[in-house]
């Protein structure tokens, strides 16, 4: 068993923390038990300090930004967690730079103030930079890829700047994902534009976004197969309302599981393998999820 005090009483005492820190009251699903400790640190050398400390003690962590894509587990997470909230500094220059912290809307805002126009497609995406280049976000056909200029990540004990050509982007996937990178922060390269013209498109995504359901999830559950959507498949095999305890999938859009009231992760989880193996069993398809799972 983790000796927490011990360690909240070493070198991260001065960080911001929670202890315990529930994961059912602030993941946008509102599933999941408790993680023993959440840290938030308020630069990029406190966040370091927490990673080298936690390495060093062989303390099991995770590094979250919004927590939007997240199916904690229920029950007691043993590890520590640590948010990337409050990096949130932006840098209008030739290239737009932006610490992981920061969440899509004020980098948007950001962009607009000074006209700089391609992200648009971010509009209304409930993540924050970190996340979006860890996960390739997109909408829209268009992908964090499209206006990465690089990567600014921890990595093997290093501060290393990775080129776009070198994040191993495709759909829904990245080299992040992989090799254990820590994203502190990116660059992009957006065209110079006028504020009108950016408010304009984003609230063209905006209103596309419209469409999707309300309520408690994480967005789109499932990748999308080539050639077809997730949620197509899933409203073919007749499960759209299908409902495990709290947990439902949605009559608007069938890549979304929605919290109802009351649902635990066993019962999203439940949902997910229904649709798996649904899915598998008529279509020959395998899906994939797109969303991260935090297991105890």
């Amino acid at each position: 068993m983790i000796d927490w005090m011990r360690l909240l009483a070493e070198d991260c005492s001065g960080i911001l923390h929670e202890s315990p820190f529930s994961f059912s009251e602030n993941c946008t699903i509102g599933c999941g038990g408790s993680a023993r400790a959440a840290f938030f640190p308020a630069n990029i050398a406190e966040l370091l300090l927490l990673v080298d400390f936690f390495k060093r003690e062989g303390v099991k962590f995770v590094v979250l930004g919004n927590m939007s894509n997240v199916l904690p587990a229920d029950g007691m997470f043993e590890g520590a967690l640590i948010f990337t909230k409050r990096l949130k500094s932006v840098g209008i220059g030739q290239t737009v730079f932006a610490l992981a912290g920061v969440r899509a809307k004020a980098f948007l805002d950001s962009c607009e103030r000074h006209g700089k126009g391609g992200a648009e497609f971010l509009a209304g995406i409930p993540c924050t930079i970190g996340g979006a280049v860890f996960m390739n976000a997109g909408a829209g056909g268009k992908h964090i890829e499209d206006i990465l200029e690089s990567a600014l990540v921890y990595r093997e004990g290093r501060i290393r700047v990775v080129p776009k050509a070198e994040c191993g982007y495709s759909y829904k996937q990245s080299l992040f994902m992989k090799d254990g990178s820590i994203i502190l922060g990116a660059s992009f390269c957006l065209s110079d534009t006028d504020s009108e013209s950016v408010s304009e498109a984003r609230a063209k995504y905006m209103s596309a976004r419209k469409k999707l359901p309300d309520g408690r999830s994480m967005g789109c559950v499932f990748k999308n197969p080539p050639d077809i959507s997730a949620g197509k498949l899933i409203e073919g095999a007749g499960l759209k309302g299908l409902q495990v305890g709290g947990a439902v999938i949605s009559e608007e859009h069938a890549n979304f599981i929605l919290n109802v009231g009351g649902a635990t992760s066993s019962d999203v989880r439940a949902l997910v393998n229904l649709i798996k193996n649904a899915v598998f069993s008529q279509y020959g398809i395998a899906l994939e999820e797109e969303i991260r799972y935090i297991d105890n």
